[in-house]
């Protein structure tokens, strides 16, 4: 637990902790994954929902109206639905993406991942992948 609060820094990576913590402890890390995979898909997708999250000049009462509303409509509940519920009642609904993406570094380490750049001077094709 201490290298992965190291290692995740700010607000995003407080938040994601937790829930990392909370969802491994509650044998749930997949489920939260993918639960959080469709609202960055939403968030990516409607405009509107990416006003939501952004803009502080909607109330934390009415970001989280709306979001319960959304979070409905996306089949996301239980503890994902409780965590962002959480993070519109403390206004860092801004940080979500952040903390989905330290969320999933999280995962990544878990499970024994690890990520790559690879920079080629050609195109590489299908079987170079």
């Amino acid at each position: 637990m201490a290298s992965e609060a190291e290692t995740s820094s700010g607000v995003a990576g407080r938040y994601a902790n937790a829930l990392f913590e909370l969802a491994k402890e509650q044998k749930a890390l997949e489920s939260v994954a993918g639960d959080l995979n469709r609202f960055n898909e939403a968030l990516d997708a409607f405009t509107d929902l990416k006003r939501l999250v952004k803009s502080p000049v909607f109330t934390a009462e009415e970001q989280g109206r709306a979001l319960a509303a959304i979070l409905d409509q996306l089949k996301i509940d239980g503890l994902t639905k409780n965590f962002l519920l959480l993070v519109a009642k403390n206004r860092r609904l801004f940080a979500t993406p952040d903390m989905i993406g330290a969320f999933r570094a999280m995962l990544a380490r878990e499970r024994g991942e690890t990520s790559a750049s690879v920079t080629a001077a050609a195109k590489l094709t299908g079987a170079q992948v």
